[in-house]
Order: C-alpha cells, then structure tokens, then sequence
C-alpha cells in the first residue's frame, strides 16, 4: 500500500470501542492456534506502521485493553474473524475489512513483540535549530482525516469512513462525502461537548472527536465537504 498506514474515526462512525475489547480476551477462539493465513515472514515494521491508530483505543490512555504483548495467534484470530463477520463489531469489521492476510501477520506479530530500537551512531548528529510552531497555524484537515495524529490521540477519520468518505453500511458505517462544512462542524462540536453516556454510541464519537481543537474540527470539516 506502498502499504498505507492505518490511520483509527472522527463523525457519526458506528460503536468505536464496542467489542475492541474482544482483541484482548480470553475466549476458546482466542486461544486457539492461529489461522492458516497466506502471507511471508512477519514483519514487525510493517505492523507497527499498520497499526498507528490502535493505541488511540488500545494504548495505556485508551479505553480498550493494551495489546502490546499479548500472543500473536489470539490477535491473528481477532483479526480473522472480525474480517469474516463471525465476530459482530462494526468498527473492528471496518477495520479489519481492509487487512490482506499479511497485514494481518505483521499487526499480530507487532503487538506480540517489541520492535527493535534503532542502533546509536556512532558520532551525534548536530541539532538542527528549532522554530516554534506558530499560534496560528491552521490544522491540515487532510492529514488529519487520512492519517490522524497518534502523538495527540487522535484517530483518522478514514479508518472506518474509508479515504473517500463512502462509509461501510455492511457494517454499520455512514458515508459522510457529500455533507456540507457547517454540518460536519456542527455534528463535531455536538459530540465534542457530550457529557459521557456510558453506552458504545454515542459515547464512542465524544472520545474520539474530543481531543480535537476548534482549529481541527474546522480543518477536518473543510477537507470532508470536498469528498464527492
């Protein structure tokens, strides 16, 4: 894609975090030997690549259970059977609709491991010299949309509402090409101040629009009125 990286859902995106749970838990189909899945030697990189928006969700902050270090059949069989519907979660199904076999592999064998640390050089480099970012600076709402901002906890909008906004209704996910800026906005700032409700959705949407600020939700509402 030159293998694109996976980016985790911004609108009125199906239940979020309903089931993601289910990655991370002990059940007879987890546990199981992991599927015969057609794919080469993992590649933990690759994985880690892949799996850039997961600790949106399944990181230490998030609400689902960390995977990092849990076994890479139980998660290789998550996967699967989130991609064949055996499982029911529209936003696990969504996301895992868009795995190959070997995608599946590396994410598996990522999350199983621990990538490996970069090697020192020899001789530090010279620090470049550093400009503050300005106050003003407008959010790119592309690259928000498309790929998120894990170091913000910020999921990409693509990951369930696919790169062209057409949505997967065969799992629950709305298309939201065509909308207007004012009413992506307006629907952003709705979630953005919902107390929490306790329940999958809605309460799925205010975690994942909340760490956006006003400057993101008007760059992401700009850059989704441009899908047709």
């Amino acid at each position: 894609m030159n293998r694109p990286a996976l980016p985790v859902t911004l609108l009125i995106a199906a239940p979020l975090l309903a089931g993601a749970a289910a990655l991370a838990q002990s059940s007879p189909a987890s546990t199981s030997p992991a599927p015969t899945l057609r794919a080469g030697p993992a590649d933990p990189a690759h994985g880690e690549s892949l799996s850039g928006s997961c600790g949106s969700c399944h990181g230490p902050t998030g609400r689902a259970p960390v995977l990092k270090g849990e076994p890479a059949a139980q998660i290789q069989n998550a996967l699967v059977a989130f991609r064949s519907g055996t499982r029911r979660n529209g936003t696990m199904q969504g996301v895992a609709s868009r795995l190959s076999d070997q995608d599946i592999v590396d994410i598996a064998a990522f999350f199983a491991g621990t990538a490996a640390a970069p090697a020192a050089p020899a001789t530090p480099p010279a620090t470049p010299p550093t400009t503050a970012p300005s106050a003003t600076a407008t959010p790119d709402g592309k690259a928000l949309y498309l790929e998120g901002n894990p170091a913000r906890d910020l999921l990409a909008c693509a990951v369930c509402h696919g790169e062209d906004g057409s949505g997967a209704d065969a799992v629950g996910i709305p298309a939201i090409a065509g909308r207007s800026a004012a009413s992506v906005l307006a629907t952003l700032k709705e979630y953005h101040s919902m107390p929490p409700v306790g329940i999958a959705y809605p309460d799925a949407m205010r975690i994942a629009v909340k760490p956006l600020s006003d400057a993101d939700m008007q760059a992401v509402s700009a850059f989704v009125a441009t899908l047709k």
